[in-house]
């Protein structure tokens, strides 16, 4: 009966693990991340992140499919403008949420944040990490995002204040059967700078 019951705590533990793994993003905010906290872990699962900028464009993350085989994994940010007339860059990651926001020139930038799954080769597995990518709008097929690798499993939708960029990482791990959990607050550029990098 004793192993039974460890058994059943095990199961419940890594039950648990598995779910902060894979459920990434933060409290939504009704722009394709979950609109409550209550359901926007499960939602951010399954929605599209979608912004639109005060010109009236849309913007719009998708997986680049074409990428997976490999084990390279991006997203296709999509601007579709009133017109219908659409634009689409590659970044880094899988986008879970996209804000937009101004520098500190008062620049309209787009700050889509990613996770990057764990890589795999012959003797090794990876751990996966969050992914920052700031883009200057509008932008055209030809734009170069800045990529900004971050320290965490999953993510918070970011804050722009003031023109930096503000958000926040978190790594679970099972040493031995305990969970334990380390969080960071990211303070960034938008040039891509980590100004400050806080663990809570």
């Amino acid at each position: 009966m004793k192993k039974i019951y460890v058994l059943a705590a095990l199961m419940a533990t890594l039950l648990i693990f598995g779910q902060q793994v894979y459920a990434f993003g933060g409290p939504g905010n009704g722009r394709g991340v979950g609109g409550d906290a209550g359901g926007a872990m499960m939602q951010s699962k399954m929605t599209t992140p979608l912004v639109a900028s005060s010109d009236g464009t849309a913007y719009v993350a998708s997986i680049n499919t074409s990428g997976l085989t490999s084990g390279s994994f991006t997203s296709n940010i999509t601007a579709i403008a009133l017109s219908g007339a659409k634009q689409a860059i590659a970044v880094n990651g899988m986008v879970k949420s996209l804000v937009i926001g101004k520098d500190t020139s008062s620049m309209d930038m787009l700050v889509a944040v990613a996770a990057n799954p764990p890589t795999i080769n012959s003797t090794t597995t990876g751990s996966m990490s969050t992914v920052l990518n700031i883009i200057s709008l509008p932008f055209n097929q030809n734009a170069t995002p800045v990529s900004v690798s971050l320290d965490g499993m999953t993510a918070s939708e970011p804050l722009f204040v003031n023109g930096y960029v503000y958000v926040t990482t978190t790594t679970m791990t099972n040493n031995g059967g305990t969970p334990s959990k380390t969080s960071n607050l990211y303070i960034i550029g938008s040039n891509g700078s980590i100004l400050s990098q806080i663990s809570y």
